[in-house]
């Protein structure tokens, strides 16, 4: 008797894994979530407190120094220190509300959203000519939340460095004090608040809008594994209702050429599966070797997966929609306040205080682009599921699939937007707005100094 060969297995390099180790690792360093996340014990819950408590201690009592600054040196004349400590009230107020939206306010919803994509996404798309998966878009979501976060740090532990650089016992933050911080002991204690709180900025700001990038990324990595599973959602039927080699090749002759264009994905590579493989799948059952009931469970299948990914952009809509509402204006002061500070650095060492307030700029106009840039890819994607049906060849089975792909054509015309609070769209458009608002308030600022 000769011996059955076992079907072959079809290529799948995407298997399941953890998709957010390292924005959870930073928002842990930024006391945004908990270090015990993966494991829970007494001691771990009661270091975990004790961290939570001495981050906002050190948040919380810069930002009181520097209203007190503000308020010890309002009216003396002096507005490029004056601006200087707006500048770090406001990033010290939004690292602050950051850490309580995260941690205490909306934790649920944080996890709500994490859990259900780790636990739901698909990992490739359905059995057809050719497939996709998710090891793309993880990739650029590491490497996009890497270069980003390691921006952030460098960026804000910069300021670390001019005080070492200009030996005069100065601190990285220039801040009233109630008491002499130059004595011994007591410099080397504030230095080291003042620099935990530089790397609780640098943390906050990079989880913050590095999460809302990384959702971004994973979800469009989503559309792409349904776009793959919708144009080839009839070959997937004729493989579920077992067709045959000539059957297929048709079918696939005639996908062809509806499906010529190059560059079809946002993050994904697609790789063509072949015919011999397709044909060592065994049919679902006997009741699918019927055209129609295969379609309809191949077709549901994309359906289910359009509405999970629908689901999880409405929550995180609902996450961040409010924030990013207060980011906008936070980002326009910020913006404005830095480059104004930056044009008047004046002294003996204004390079090196260019360079970092340079440094500032450009981290809040990458902060400002990652968000823009990554919702509006979100909203290019999520109008492209009704043109990957075109590219199937649904001519052949008009009559049978005319009434679903009609309906779900009609569903899926309904794009995506992200917004910030609900009031204007997060896209590219808005990235220029608020530049240019921006520098219109810049130019306000300098008459008013030019005025005295």
């Amino acid at each position: 008797m000769k011996e059955r060969n076992p079907p072959l297995k079809i290529k799948d390099d995407s298997e399941r894994r953890d998709l957010f180790v390292f924005v959870r690792y930073t928002m842990c360093i930024a006391a945004m979530y908990p270090f015990g996340y993966s494991h829970d014990s007494l001691l771990g819950r009661v270091l975990d407190w004790f961290y939570e408590i001495f981050n906002y201690f050190v948040s919380v009592h810069i930002l009181g120094l520097y209203i007190c600054t503000i308020y010890i040196n309002y009216g003396q004349g002096d507005l490029d220190f004056f601006v200087n400590c707006m500048i770090q009230t406001i990033i010290y107020l939004w690292t602050i509300t950051m850490k309580l939206y995260f941690r205490r306010f909306r934790p649920k919803m944080l996890d709500e959203i994490m859990s259900i994509i780790n636990e739901n996404y698909h990992t490739r798309s359905a059995l057809g000519f050719s497939y996709v998966t998710m090891s793309g878009a993880h990739h650029v979501s590491k490497l996009w939340i890497k270069t980003y976060v390691y921006c952030c740090y460098i960026g804000t532990i910069f300021w670390l460095v001019l005080p070492i650089a200009y030996r005069d016992k100065s601190l990285p933050l220039a801040c009233w004090y109630p008491f002499d911080y130059t004595q011994p002991i007591v410099y080397e204690t504030v230095f080291f608040l003042q620099a935990m709180g530089q790397i609780q900025v640098a943390a906050s700001f990079a989880s913050s809008s590095g999460l809302h990038m990384v959702f971004c990324v994973l979800l469009s990595g989503q559309y792409d594994v349904l776009f793959c599973s919708l144009k080839n959602v009839l070959a997937t039927s004729y493989i579920h209702m077992g067709g045959n080699m000539e059957e297929l090749r048709q079918l696939q002759s005639e996908q062809s050429i509806a499906d010529a264009e190059p560059n079809q994905y946002a993050y994904s590579h697609e790789e063509e599966t072949p015919l011999e493989q397709l044909l060592q799948q065994p049919p679902q059952d006997e009741s699918s070797r019927d055209f129609l009931k295969a379609f309809k469970r191949s077709f549901r299948h994309c359906i289910d997966h359009h509405r999970y990914i629908v689901d999880v952009l409405k929550k995180m809509e609902r996450f961040y929609s409010p924030i990013w509402f207060l980011k906008i204006g936070e980002v326009t002061f910020l913006m404005c306040l830095v480059a104004f500070v930056s044009t008047k650095s004046t002294t003996a060492n204004s390079f090196m205080r260019m360079v970092s307030l340079g440094q500032y700029l450009l981290l809040v106009l990458y902060e400002l682009f990652i968000i823009c840039y990554f919702a509006d890819v979100v909203y290019q994607n999520s109008q492209r599921c009704g043109e990957a049906l075109w590219r199937s060849p649904w001519q052949r089975h008009l009559r049978e699939i005319r009434s679903d792909y009609m309906f779900f054509m009609l569903n899926a015309r309904k794009q995506f937007q992200l917004t910030a609070g609900k009031i204007t769209n997060l896209n590219v458009d808005r990235f220029r707005g608020t530049i240019t608002t921006a520098f219109s308030f810049l130019t306000l600022l300098q008459k008013m100094d030019a005025r005295g």
